[in-house]
């Protein structure tokens, strides 16, 4: 019971610590404003906008910094076909979609936060939980599956959003802003009732014409980044399992059960032979298959030819060393003093 609520533990801190380094990369990758330049330029999103390429990076780094709460509002002006705007983005839905952005992000990022802290601790208590002997194993095992869980949830979302991107965009946007789903229910679920939903945007909108060219490049970069992470941690956790394997395996004496006294009449013994376990901890372990071999062949534990140390040298002596045999014969016996009761009467 006990492992099996530690492995859990290890599964679910794993989980969340997965989405806690996915989520930082992904806004690392984010503020990465030369990357995203240098797509707009590839792309020729310049031409098609009728905008500057500087333009665009700044409007780009306005929405960016809006949504990481680092700007009041998306109010930023720029020229658009030779034309100076002084807002870019003039759609209400824009600006209603943006703070809902606003709001989700900073949630994700304060769950990231404390969420990585937490999974530590999970993480920690999981170790403990495992019974000794068995930790190597169950917390690998943990590690794994919690990076399979992940990395196949992960894998659903990107076969869907190749297959049919239009269905895949549609239910993500209803996971993530619930009063939609309800709002567009309870309007009769029509075509209408889908397009006054906030985050579906008019065709016309700045913000959709943007960042829609550059939108697979930095969904594929950061898939790419979390895959690498993700890598990363199946390695850590197959190196946990087999790393230092044989100082943690089981030890070979505790598979010796019988000494060949003779040919046909093994002598069963009761438990690790002590004095072969004490052999082997204190010989180098170039010599210790020589040890087991003559342990096996019933020959003795030490070379013949070598000179042996008596085992009395070895032992610590007593905290109250016995007294030489010569000052116990002089000194005075105690019950010699005593007077005896002819001379009391005396």
């Amino acid at each position: 019971m006990r492992n099996t609520f530690g492995k859990l533990c290890v599964i679910l801190a794993t989980l969340v610590l997965l989405f806690s380094v996915a989520f930082f990369t992904v806004s690392l990758i984010l503020k990465d404003s030369d990357y995203i330049e240098e797509k707009y330029k590839e792309l020729d999103v310049s031409t098609q906008m009728g905008m500057s390429v500087p333009d665009l990076s700044k409007v780009t780094g306005a929405l960016l910094d809006y949504m990481r709460g680092e700007r009041v509002n998306i109010k930023v002006d720029a020229k658009v076909n030779g034309e100076d705007l002084p807002d870019v983005f003039f759609h209400e839905k824009e600006i209603v979609h943006m703070a809902e952005v606003q709001t989700l992000w900073l949630g994700l990022e304060t769950f990231a936060k404390i969420g990585a802290v937490v999974a530590a601790g999970v993480l920690l208590l999981g170790f403990l939980l495992i019974e000794r002997g068995k930790k190597r194993a169950i917390l690998s095992s943990g590690i794994f599956w919690g990076c399979g869980i992940f990395g196949g949830a992960l894998g659903f979302l990107g076969v869907w959003a190749i297959l049919d991107f239009q269905s895949f965009w549609t239910v993500f946007h209803f996971l993530i802003f619930p009063t939609s789903l309800f709002q567009y229910l309870s309007a009769g679920g029509t075509v209408q009732a889908m397009n006054e939903l906030n985050w579906v945007l008019p065709n016309d909108s700045i913000m959709v014409s943007m960042l829609y060219p550059i939108f697979p490049s930095l969904v594929l970069r950061c898939a790419l980044c979390v895959i690498i992470e993700i890598a990363v941690v199946v390695i850590a956790a197959i190196f946990i399992r087999f790393a230092f394997r044989r100082q943690g395996s089981r030890s070979p004496v505790a598979d010796i059960v019988v000494i060949e006294h003779d040919e046909n009449e093994p002598i069963p013994i009761k438990g690790p032979d002590l004095v072969l376990a004490h052999k082997l901890h204190n010989t180098p372990v170039s010599k210790r298959a020589e040890i087991l071999r003559r342990a096996k062949n019933g020959e003795p534990l030490d070379d013949p030819q070598k000179p042996q140390t008596a085992v009395k040298e070895h032992l610590v002596g007593p905290f109250y060393p016995e007294k030489p045999e010569e000052e116990a014969k002089q000194a005075p016996d105690p019950a010699s003093e005593q007077p005896s009761e002819a001379e009391e009467q005396a």
